[in-house]
């Protein structure tokens, strides 16, 4: 009899915990953030940034990106507040350094997946102003920025382009 009732009860949690726990369907590159290639104005051609390159938050100065060198693009995430985000680029070299401004003009989008699952935020990308620091400061800025992809979600798909004008493109 008691080993009867051992058996039920260590069947009966067996399968009140299969029935119990569910499999989460969370993503598991659950960061929302906007991709940004970098390009030669002359050209249109991706180049790999040769310099540093740091990118900051505004107003927080929070760094987003630290000393990249040899990249061709990078992503930063969004904020899930506010309809703007700020962005300093930040270029430099041994003797050298300027910093550019990136306004990137948003509308947020609440996105649920489960209760389970950290919430996120996805966002359209409407328009994209910025500021360029002259060539004889640093020798490389912003020449134009386009707007390339407006939906900004899971996926990493480049959403904004850089064109850079400079002194110093190899050919």
């Amino acid at each position: 009899m008691i080993t009867r009732l051992a058996r039920f009860f260590t069947c009966g949690c067996f399968v009140g915990l299969m029935c119990a726990c569910t499999n989460i369907e969370c993503p598991l590159d659950n960061l929302v953030s906007v991709t940004i290639g970098m390009y030669d104005a002359e050209n249109g051609k991706s180049f790999i940034l040769k310099d540093s390159l740091t990118v900051l938050s505004s107003p927080k100065d929070t760094i987003l990106l630290n000393r990249a060198q040899g990249i061709s693009s990078f992503s930063v995430p969004l904020r899930h507040i506010g309809e703007v985000d700020t962005f300093l680029l930040y270029f430099s070299d041994i003797s050298q350094s300027a910093t550019d401004t990136l306004f990137i003009k948003k509308t947020n989008h609440p996105h649920f997946e489960s209760v389970d699952c950290p919430a996120t935020f996805f966002h359209t990308l409407h328009k994209v102003e910025w500021t360029s620091h002259a060539l004889s400061e640093y020798p490389l800025t912003i020449d134009s920025v386009v707007l390339s992809r407006s939906k900004v979600d899971y996926e990493d798909i480049e959403n904004v382009k850089i064109y850079f004008r400079s002194t110093t493109f190899t050919k």
